[in-house]
């Protein structure tokens, strides 16, 4: 795909989408699509751990929003 590369955000922006309008991360960029992550943060009272909520998503689903400033595992991204 061309243009999209790990490390951007992209939007789902197809409205019947049950993710419709989250924005990702791009994890791995693939001949279809991608697969992209948002991060799910603790819980308020501690009782589930963080993650990652990992989602597989064809070209047409999504436009890139942006590049993200940091990346799971990577740290700060400074381009």
């Amino acid at each position: 795909m061309s243009g999209i590369k790990e490390g951007d955000i992209i939007q789902i922006t197809r409205e019947d989408d049950p993710w419709f309008p989250a924005l990702l991360i791009v994890d791995e960029v693939k001949s279809w699509g991608v697969q992209a992550y948002v991060i799910v943060p603790n819980s308020n009272d501690g009782s589930s751990k963080p993650g990652n909520a990992y989602r597989r998503l064809k070209a047409e689903l999504f436009e890139k929003v942006g590049v993200a400033v940091i990346t799971e595992g990577e740290g700060v991204n400074h381009e």
